[in-house]
């Protein structure tokens, strides 16, 4: 790993505990999420349901009546972009969403890195990946990272449903990305995958974040701002969930980095990153 990928070592060591969802109806959320894709509910609030996805958590918050908040199938707009999920075989998997009248907007193709892939929406249009197969790198920077998840790979059974992976985002610089990532907050570098054959020239970089990879997209071509903003009834992604040591010193690392904040009163810091995703920060295990 270069040095300037490498963690400040002051860096607050935080881990992806979870994804907030916003939705129009929580009980059909709640059976998308819980029923069709296996996530069992772990804890409930007014309006809150807390699923269990494996390696991070699932926060459905029913919001009632909205949309994506300007949300494009576009991944030159910053921001997140969509959740994957790993599975068993891809295809089987997504013939028993087909059947269920899920809506597909990519279905089972080979991609590049070596992994088959398919992309759906939940009930209220929030993109998400199924993910076949361990992803071979372009560039490795972690020869350790990238032999774990083969070794998930070759240990998850040919009928193994759905189990939380990465979350995708778009970063207009991917050296500013990397330092607030890796140098700030202490992810880890997999590796990288170019897309050559692709005109806007897509790179995705791989980071390890707790247990939860976060593809870091970035283009050559122009991107354009994400269009979050706190207060919006807004369905789909809404925030990631970071789970840190300490709070007040990963908040204050973050803001120093370029991060901007959210006042909330009487609830968990809520943090802009550079790139637009909005950030919750806590110091305990996400629906705990």
């Amino acid at each position: 790993m270069t040095a300037n990928h490498s963690a400040d070592p002051s860096a607050a060591t935080a881990a992806i505990r979870h994804v907030e969802i916003g939705c129009r109806n929580l009980a059909r959320s709640r059976e998308f999420y819980s029923e069709l894709l296996g996530f069992p509910e772990i804890a409930a609030e007014s309006g809150i349901s807390w699923l269990d996805a494996g390696p991070a958590r699932i926060k459905l918050v029913e919001v009632g009546e909205g949309d994506l908040g300007g949300w494009e199938p576009d991944d030159l707009q910053c921001g997140m972009r969509h959740v994957g999920m790993k599975v068993g075989d891809v295809d089987a998997q997504a013939a028993r969403l087909r059947e269920a009248g899920v809506e597909f907007t990519a279905h089972p193709k080979d991609a590049h890195g070596g992994v088959r892939i398919t992309f759906f929406t939940d009930p209220d249009g929030t993109l998400l990946e199924f993910v076949e197969g361990a992803v071979q790198h372009d560039e490795i920077s972690s020869h350790e990272l990238a032999a774990e998840d083969l070794a998930a790979h070759q240990n998850r059974p040919r009928a193994a449903g759905p189990v939380f992976d990465h979350v995708a985002v778009t970063a207009p610089d991917l050296q500013e990305a990397l330092d607030f990532y890796v140098r700030t907050l202490g992810a880890r570098v997999i590796g990288k995958l170019v897309r050559g054959d692709d005109p806007r020239g897509f790179v995705i970089t791989n980071v390890r974040v707790g247990d939860v990879v976060l593809e870091l997209f970035t283009f050559r071509s122009e991107t354009r701002p994400s269009t979050w903003s706190a207060g919006q009834s807004r369905h789909g992604l809404r925030s990631l969930g970071l789970g840190v040591a300490e709070a007040r010193g990963a908040v204050g690392a973050m803001t120093a980095a370029g991060a901007g904040a959210v006042l909330r009163p009487g609830t968990e810091p809520l943090l802009i990153d550079p790139h637009g995703v909005p950030l919750t920060i806590t110091t305990r295990a996400a629906g705990g």
